[in-house]
């Protein structure tokens, strides 16, 4: 068995672009996110839970994912506020506030282990929610959390 190691830091590479081919792990246009504290993808299936009179234990049926992908990251100032010199990608151009606040659709893709040839990442669609930069006299820089909803499944692919 193959194990998945991020304390590289080259690996779990989260890319953003306003088309999904922007946002795969090896375009050079897409935006990286940078300064990552941690990083969760979650395929959560609903489930709904019911009782019938013949049988001692619950019956379970599925319902449709909620997918999300949770990170916290230092904030950048061109990648929260944008930067007007990229022209190629609006999520770039624009930040991760100002895409957040125009309730943009984005793209985007989590790579698990890098950018090589072979290397696995799951892609998707959704929007950016949940920015609430902070900063404390024992934190001299601002962190957000962030949170890309998904609006559908994800993909898995390989760069």
């Amino acid at each position: 068995m193959a194990v998945i190691n991020v304390t590289a830091g080259s690996q779990a590479i989260l890319t953003l672009g306003n088309t999904a081919v922007l946002a795969e792990p090896d375009n050079a246009s897409g935006l990286q996110i940078p300064f990552m504290q941690d990083l969760t993808v979650n395929a959560s299936a609903g489930v709904t839970r019911y009782k019938v009179l013949d049988s001692s234990s619950e019956k379970a049926f599925t319902t449709p994912s909620t997918n999300q992908v949770t990170l916290n990251a230092l904030v950048d100032d061109d990648v929260f506020f944008g930067n007007a010199g990229v022209t190629d990608n609006s999520v770039a151009t624009n930040g991760l506030f100002a895409t957040s606040n125009n309730k943009t659709k984005i793209f985007f893709s989590v790579a698990f282990e890098g950018s090589d040839s072979t290397d696995v990442y799951l892609s998707g669609e959704g929007f950016i929610s949940g920015l609430a930069p902070t900063a404390s006299m024992d934190q001299a820089v601002w962190i957000s959390p962030i949170t890309i909803e998904v609006d559908g499944d994800f993909t898995q692919g390989t760069v």
